[in-house]
Formats: structure tokens, sequence, C-alpha cells
């Protein structure tokens, strides 16, 4: 029901009769005997009685054993009808761009890039580019080439509605840019993160710190001034194999769910009796996912992280270890 007026026109009914390899002529007879009302359209009444009928049981019979897995590829395929081809071209340079020197493109660098190009919207969320970068990367793998990266592209157009030469040329707008540095919330000043004077250990010798992707969320600096926290409680270890174990976590997508946040607080023994049971592990998931939405992404499992560490009372370099430990990793504590 394309046109969303709880009735099947004859086109409508072509095309749910299109895998069975029916002939126009064949449909059109069909049709009329499924039209009980004889108006033209098929009610929601008629429809039911004509899946229930012989006639439609026949009709699966006698068609091909494959027909079942071409619906079903034919449901998740994105279509290549409305894309501009020229475009194409513009778009591998970007997908090049935000791969980096290391020649990667993740699902941080796809996020990233839909960041720059203001593709998000009411229908295509946050949320939403994970589960389309998971769909069409390979399995086991964390990473895509330019073939699986123009389904995404497609993917993205069939969420927003629109042409996909729509979103090719958002992106292809990207070639003269390239990766936008600048797109970071400007958080009010804090004198543990931003006096360089205060950092210690590794924080202190890094002359890098406090810029790139390793930057503090916003959130998580909220998350310090209400908790009127110390530096060294705040202090972080390497972020990159914490990401790993996250994405283990994750239960056949790149977004974690309330429950398997509350099954990894007990795999990396995070609870503490009093301070940091399973309720106050759900306060803090509902606490930093966003309204209306039941999974997280990435970056808001790391401002998670902050959230426990506080809730427990303990560095957040103890939770990361714990986490990492807890998906099988070295604990980074123990890392050379």
């Amino acid at each position: 029901d394309k046109n969303g007026d709880n009735k099947l026109d004859f086109p409508e009914f072509i095309e749910m009769l299109e895998p069975f390899g029916l002939d126009r002529t064949s449909a059109k007879v069909l049709f009329k005997q499924v039209d009980l009302s004889g108006d033209g359209r098929i009610d929601f009444d008629e429809f039911v009685d004509f899946i229930y009928s012989r006639t439609y049981r026949d009709l699966r019979r006698t068609s091909s054993p494959n027909d079942r897995h071409s619906r079903l590829s034919a449901a998740n395929a994105v279509s290549t009808k409305s894309e501009n081809e020229e475009l194409w071209a513009a778009c591998k340079k970007v997908f090049q761009t935000y791969q980096g020197s290391d020649e990667r493109f993740e699902g941080k660098d796809f996020r990233k890039l839909c960041t720059d190009c203001t593709l998000f919207d009411r229908r295509f969320t946050k949320n939403d580019v994970d589960l389309v970068f998971a769909k069409y990367k390979p399995r086991g793998k964390h990473v895509i080439e330019f073939p699986e990266f123009q389904n995404c592209l497609r993917a993205v157009a069939k969420k927003k509605d629109v042409a996909t030469a729509v979103v090719q040329a958002a992106i292809a707008g990207r070639e003269s840019v390239g990766v936008d540095k600048g797109r970071v919330t400007q958080a009010e000043y804090v004198r543990f993160h931003d006096d360089k004077r205060t950092y210690t250990g590794v924080h202190g010798a890094n002359e890098n710190h406090g810029t790139g992707e390793n930057e503090i969320d916003p959130r998580v600096l909220e998350m310090l001034r209400a908790a009127h926290v110390k530096q060294e409680e705040a202090e972080e270890l390497d972020w990159g194999p914490v990401e790993k174990a996250f994405y283990s976590f994750c239960q056949g997508d790149m977004c974690l769910c309330c429950k398997e946040w509350l099954v990894l607080c007990a795999d990396a023994r995070l609870y503490i009796l009093g301070k940091f049971e399973s309720a106050d592990a759900t306060a803090a998931f509902n606490k930093v996912k966003n309204s209306g939405e039941k999974r997280i992404d990435w970056e808001q499992f790391r401002a998670l992280c902050f959230a426990a560490a506080l809730k427990r009372e303990r560095p957040v370099s103890e939770v990361q270890s714990r986490i990492v430990e807890a998906a099988g990793g070295t604990p980074l504590g123990q890392r050379a």
C-alpha cells in the first residue's frame, strides 16, 4: 500500500505479485477475482481472503524454490535507479579522504562523514548510521570498501526517503572541503582539563592532549563539573582497546542496548554493593542515551564509562581496564 489509502490498486497489486512471475494479463484477471466489491481497489478484508485462498497457495507452490530468497533479497536491496553515476567519482575521493592515513573506513568515519554533510534528520538518526554501516560491512570485519560504501549511501537515501543522487551530492560536496575538524562543541573552561599545568602522568607528557577525536565529550565535562571531581579521578587511558571491547558486546550491530550494558557491567565486575548496582547502571544508561531511543553508539558509551566511574567513585581508567579485560583483552593497567 504505497499511497497509504489502506487499499491496493492494480499497480500496487502487480508489484506485490512480481516475485511470482505473473504476466500483466493474468494479474488483471486475478485482480478482478480478488476485488469482490468491483470498485477497482482491494481492501484489507478482500486481501486477507486472497492470502488464505487456494489461488494464492497454488501461486506459491508453482513458483521457483528460490523465490523466498529472491523476495528477501529484494526487500533488503537498495535501489540504483535514482542515483547519478557521474557523482560516484567525487564520492570515492571523499571516501578515500575520510579513510585517513591508515586507509581504513570504519563506522566512526562513516558517522563523522554523515555529521559533516549534515545528513541527520528526523528520518535518519545517529543510531541509524551505525545500523546502516553494520548491515553492509563484511561479516567479522569493522571496515568497508567503496562498493559497500555505495550501498550505505543508497540505504541512507532510502531511509531519508530521497533520491540517492541527493545524498551523493551532499557527499561529493565535501571533495573540496575535506574532513571538518572544527565541528566541535565549545565547552566551558574547566581547569583540570584546559590548564595543562595540572596534567600528570602520560597526559602531562602528551603535547597533543585535548585535541582530535579523544577530546573530552561536553557531556563528560558536565558530569565532572556536577561531581566536583579532582583531576586524577578523571584520568583516561587509551580508548582504542575499549572501543574494540564495546563492539564485541554489541549483539549484531554497532550499538549497545541497556540489557547488553547490564551484562557488560556484570562481566567486567563493575558493580559495587551500595554504590553502583544494576539500578544505577540503568540510570546511567538512560542519562547518556538520546530521548526516544533504546541504544547508544560508541561516543555515548564513552560518556557512559565516565558516568559509571563517577558513581563508583573510582577513576575512569579502572572502568576502561575492566571492560577490556571482560572482552578478553589484556587489562590496560598491565600494558607496557
